[in-house]
C-alpha cells in the first residue's frame, strides 16, 4: 500500500504507521548523535540540581531517604510525596549501592533522562514520519525546545532539574512508541514503571493512551463517547467533592498568586493561547493528511484530548468550586500534546528545511537554540548556568545556605520569612537541599506540598503566621514567636535589622542564632 502525501509546495511530505518489531539495539551512529545531542541541551539549557521542584521537594526526598535523622518536625512536607512515588526510594538506594556522592548521582541522572527523553523523541517520530530525515528533524527541534513551558500549567516539557517528571516525561513517550506499534506487553511495562515515579502524570498518561487506540479504530462514536465520559465524570467529582470541607489554611494555599496555574479564569489572556494554539494547528494538519495516517492519528487524539481537558478545567476546575479536581490538574495533560506536537512540528519543519536548504535548518536550530538560552539566564539571573557537581555556588543564598550546612549543628532547626524564595537573586534555590538542615515552613515549595496535600494545611498555617514578615519584625517578637518552636537559627535577608549574632553575612542573607 502506497504512502499517503502531504502537498505543500513543491516538497511531499511522505508519512506512513511504522509499525517496528522487536526493540532493535542502537546503531552505532546514532548512539553517537544522541550522545552529542544530549550534551548540546546540557549546555543550552543549563543544569540546576538543587532548584525548583527537585530543590523543593525530590532531592530533599532523596538526603531523607539516605538519612532518616535529617529535617524534623518539618519532614511532612517532604514525605508526603514519598509515599505515592519510589522516585526517592530508589534513587537513595542506588546511591548507596553504587557509592555515588549525592552531586553526582543528580548529575548523571539528568544526562541520563535528557538522553532518554531524546531516545524517546526519535522513537515516536520515527512511528510518524516515513523519511528518517524527518524523524531526526523532530528530534532535533525536541531537544532545542527541551524547556519550553507548557502553556500556564507550571510545567516545562523537561525540567531543566532532576525531578521524578525528568523519568516518567521519557517513559511516557517509551509507552506511546510501544502503543503505536500494538506492543502491549511492552506497553504496559513502561506504563507500570511511570506510575511507580509519577501517579499523576501517568493518569494523563493513560487517558492519551486510549484515546490513541480509540481514534485507531476510526469508529468516531467511541473517541466521542471517552470524551463525553471523562467530562462527565469531572462532573459528578465536581457535584460530590464541591462542598466538602476544607482543612483550616488550604484555601488560603490554593489562592496563592503562584498558584494560579490551577485555575483557568487567572490566567491571563496571552496564556490561554498555549491551550487554545495546538489542538488549532493539529486540526490544520489532520485535514491536510490522509485519514488513519500515524500523524492524523496522533493529531486527532491531541484534539480530543486536550478540549476535554480545557472544557473540563474551564467548567468545573474554579477558586470556589472542587479542590479535588484541581489536584487532579486535568490541563497536565498538555506536557504529552505538546511533546506530540514539538515532534510533528520538528518533522514538518525537516521536510521544507532539507536538502538544498539544510543550510537555513542549521541556523534556524542555532537560533532557537541561542533564544532558549538567553531565557534560561534571564530565569537563573544569579546561579551558574550549569551547576556543575561540586563547583562552589554563584548564588548567594545558595552560599548562605552551603554555610549552614558546613558550620551549624546537624539538629539546628531554621526560620526564615516566606517570602525569601521571591527575590530576585534566589533563583528558586532551595533550602533544605542544599543546607541539609530543617526550616519551620519553606517558602519555596511547602505550600505547594499543601496545594496536593490538605492534611499538611494547618501545620502550614500557623508556622507560615509564624515567619510571616520575620525580616522587619523586632528581635523580641522573633523570640517570642519562634522560641516555642524549637527554632534555633534564623534565615534573614542581608537588609533585616537584628541584633542576633550573626557569623555569616553576604550580599543577599544573613544567617543568625536566635539567643
Amino acid at each position: 500500500m502506497s504512502s499517503p502525501v502531504l502537498e505543500t509546495g513543491s516538497t511531499a511530505i511522505a508519512f506512513e504507521d511504522r509499525s517496528i518489531s522487536g526493540v532493535a539495539s542502537l546503531a552505532q551512529s546514532t548512539l553517537f548523535r544522541l550522545i552529542l545531542l544530549t550534551i548540546a541541551v546540557l549546555l543550552v539549557h543549563g543544569y540546576h540540581p538543587f532548584a525548583d521542584d527537585a530543590g523543593g521537594i525530590y532531592v530533599a526526598g532523596i538526603e531523607k531517604m539516605m538519612h532518616p535523622h535529617l529535617f524534623g518536625s518539618d519532614a511532612g512536607f517532604i514525605l508526603a510525596h514519598t509515599k505515592l512515588s519510589i522516585f526517592s526510594h530508589v534513587f537513595a538506594s542506588a546511591l548507596e549501592l553504587l557509592h555515588l556522592p549525592l552531586e553526582l548521582g543528580l548529575f548523571f541522572s539528568y544526562l541520563l533522562t535528557t538522553f532518554a527523553f531524546l531516545l524517546g523523541s526519535l522513537r515516536v517520530s520515527q512511528r510518524i514520519f516515513r523519511d528518517e530525515t524527518l524523524a531526526w528533524g523532530a528530534t532535533l527541534l525536541a531537544g532545542a525546545l527541551f524547556t519550553i513551558p507548557v502553556a500556564a500549567t507550571s510545567l516545562y516539557l523537561m525540567d531543566p532539574d532532576p525531578t521524578a517528571r525528568s523519568f516518567s516525561t521519557p517513559l511516557s513517550l517509551f509507552t506511546l512508541a510501544a502503543c503505536m506499534d500494538r506492543r502491549w506487553k511492552q506497553m504496559a511495562l513502561w506504563f507500570v514503571l511511570t506510575a511507580s515515579l509519577h501517579p499523576l502524570m501517568a493518569a494523563h498518561l493513560a487517558c492519551f493512551l486510549i484515546m490513541y487506540v480509540a481514534v485507531t479504530t476510526h469508529r468516531w462514536r467511541l473517541p466521542l463517547a471517552l470524551c463525553a465520559t471523562g467530562f462527565a465524570a469531572c462532573a459528578i467529582i465536581y457535584i460530590a467533592t464541591r462542598h466538602a470541607p476544607l482543612p483550616d489554611g488550604y484555601l488560603e494555599s490554593m489562592l496563592m498568586p503562584e498558584h494560579s496555574y490551577f485555575f483557568l479564569s487567572r490566567w491571563h489572556w496571552y496564556e490561554l493561547l498555549g491551550i487554545i494554539m495546538p489542538p488549532l494547528l493539529m486540526l490544520l494538519t489532520a485535514f491536510r493528511v490522509r485519514t488513519g495516517s500515524a500523524v492524523f492519528n496522533v493529531c486527532i487524539t491531541c484534539i480530543a484530548l486536550g478540549v476535554t481537558a480545557t472544557l473540563s478545567a474551564a467548567c468545573f476546575v474554579h477558586t470556589d468550586g472542587s479542590f479535588f479536581l484541581a489536584r487532579i490538574q486535568p490541563l497536565r495533560s498538555f506536557q504529552l500534546i505538546y511533546a506530540v506536537g514539538v515532534l510533528l512540528l520538528g518533522g514538518f519543519l525537516a521536510s521544507y528545511l532539507s536538502g538544498p536548504r539544510a543550510v537555513w535548518g542549521a541556523l534556524f536550530l542555532v537560533l532557537l537554540s541561542g533564544l532558549m538560552l538567553f531565557v534560561q539566564k534571564q530565569i537563573y539571573t544569579t546561579s551558574a548556568h550549569i551547576e556543575w557537581p561540586f563547583a562552589a555556588p554563584k548564588n548567594p543564598w545558595q552560599q548562605a545556605f552551603i554555610w549552614a550546612r558546613l558550620h551549624t549543628p546537624p539538629d539546628a532547626f531554621f526560620a526564615a520569612d516566606p517570602d525569601y524564595a521571591q527575590s530576585a537573586s534566589e533563583d528558586a534555590q532551595g533550602f533544605r537541599t542544599t543546607a541539609e538542615r530543617g526550616i519551620l515552613t519553606d517558602g519555596l515549595k511547602d505550600e505547594g506540598a499543601v496545594t496536593m496535600f490538605p492534611a499538611l494545611a494547618p501545620k502550614w498555617k500557623k508556622d507560615n503566621n509564624l515567619e510571616l514578615n520575620l525580616d522587619h519584625i523586632s528581635d523580641q517578637e522573633r523570640i517570642r514567636r519562634l522560641k516555642p518552636e524549637g527554632v534555633t537559627w534564623l534565615l534573614l535577608s542581608a537588609q533585616a535589622k537584628t541584633n542576633f549574632p550573626c557569623p555569616y553575612r553576604n550580599s543577599a542573607a544573613a544567617i543568625c542564632q536566635l539567643p
